[in-house]
């Protein structure tokens, strides 16, 4: 392999089911200490993963791995952006709608093979304002599924379904938005404003199946406001017929695109699984082509999902 690698990984212990654990030995049992220098750390709260980052590219790591959900894994690359420094995966979270789409397996020996094979290839960014995604984002009931979720201990499917169902059956105030795609413009109180970037959400869920990490657009989906039994079509086609449009949605692929408030002063969104208020009465979204560096399998290597 030549010069010695040096290799950090940040575990996000509490991913997922929690009590998740990935020690040196573990490690070392794929990634040998002639090849590699491994370095592990540890989140011990919220949003610590972002300052981990950034100590290891400081201390000049060559390849940062995240060890843990969506959430983790935004937090790593979001440093990562426009660096030549690589990110890795270790999937110890709940969906995993990024590393499904690379085809990183669940399986931790082989997601660790992944990062001895030292393969990888550019893939595009979402950006809203001054933030990242990697995957997703939306506004409507996916922010609202999301902030509901994030009030559950353990992140797993049962927590997603059950907060799901309360999103869809409570009734929430009007969000009334200028959307504006290209020469496509239209006011409306959405159900679903999807934009992403992944062909996956996690869980095997899709809106934007045909989605490609590097063809330098976003898919984006919009729904208005749907009857109660609209909303369980919907629903049931997103689980059971996802590669099938929804006829009262709307679909686009886009390089950019902007989201205005007409009400308030600040946007309930979520990106890549993780709910966020952002301050503003607009929001500029959009595309950075290749733009971060991830390891991924061989049988990945240069690849175009479409």
């Amino acid at each position: 392999m030549g010069t010695k690698k040096s290799i950090h990984f940040i575990v996000n212990p509490i991913s997922g089911k929690g009590k998740n654990k990935l020690d040196f030995s573990t490690i070392t049992t794929v990634l040998n200490s002639r090849d590699f220098h491994i370095v592990i750390k540890t989140t011990k709260h919220a949003n610590n993963a972002a300052a981990l980052t950034k100590n290891s590219i400081h201390e000049r790591a060559n390849a940062i791995i995240a060890c843990g959900g969506d959430g983790t894994v935004n937090e790593v690359a979001s440093q990562l952006v426009d660096s030549p420094v690589l990110l890795g995966i270790i999937r110890l979270g709940s969906g995993n709608g990024l590393a499904s789409h690379l085809g990183i397996s669940r399986s931790i020996r082989e997601a660790l093979e992944v990062i001895k094979q030292y393969q990888s290839i550019k893939i595009d960014v979402g950006t809203v304002n001054e933030h990242f995604f990697f995957s997703n984002m939306s506004l409507g009931i996916g922010a609202r599924i999301i902030n509901h979720y994030t009030g559950f201990k353990k992140r797993q499917i049962i927590s997603y379904l059950r907060a799901s169902f309360k999103a869809l059956l409570s009734k929430s105030p009007p969000q009334i938005i200028d959307l504006q795609i290209y020469n496509f413009k239209k006011t409306l109180d959405p159900l679903v404003l999807f934009v992403s970037n992944s062909n996956e959400m996690g869980y095997n869920l899709s809106f934007t199946p045909t989605a490609s990490l590097q063809d330098g657009k976003l898919d984006v989906v919009f729904t208005e406001q749907l009857s109660f039994l609209e909303k369980l079509q919907f629903a049931t086609q997103l689980v059971f017929n996802k590669h099938k449009k929804y006829n009262k949605a709307k679909y686009f692929l886009t390089d950019n695109m902007k989201v205005s408030n007409k009400k308030q002063e600040e946007f309930l969104a979520q990106l890549d699984g993780e709910s966020i208020i952002i301050k503003s009465k607009e929001l500029k979204i959009s595309i950075k082509k290749g733009a971060l560096n991830v390891l991924v399998p061989k049988s990945k290597h240069d690849f175009d999902p479409k």
